[in-house]
């Protein structure tokens, strides 16, 4: 096989190839075009001692906290003596009946 005839050969695949992947990617998001929503998103800042807020959920406001604005000063917490005696958290457990799937 000729050196012109093997540039062809894969130019081809390659095209059918990236004309596959745009095809899948159109239908994936026009899929979901019908599903988007616009949401508010509201940044707080808060320190580890003050309490989470608790948004309205009928409001659709998404609400972020920063629990640590100030990665120096952790890292400065977290001694070799402090990772040492460290106990992981405990993994969360959902019991059957409990967790709602939406749909």
């Amino acid at each position: 096989m000729n050196q012109t005839r093997k540039m062809w050969v894969s130019a081809a695949a390659v095209g059918v190839i990236l004309v596959g992947g745009v095809t899948v990617a159109a239908a994936a998001s026009a899929g979901r075009l019908d599903q988007v929503r616009q949401t508010r998103a509201v940044v707080e800042k808060a320190t580890p001692s003050s309490p989470l807020p608790t948004p309205d959920p009928t409001e659709g406001i998404v609400v972020t906290t920063e629990v640590n604005p100030d990665p120096d000063e952790v890292t400065g917490y977290w001694t070799d003596e402090r990772l040492e005696e460290a106990q992981p958290m405990p993994m969360p457990e959902v019991k059957p009946g409990e967790l709602e799937l939406a749909e």
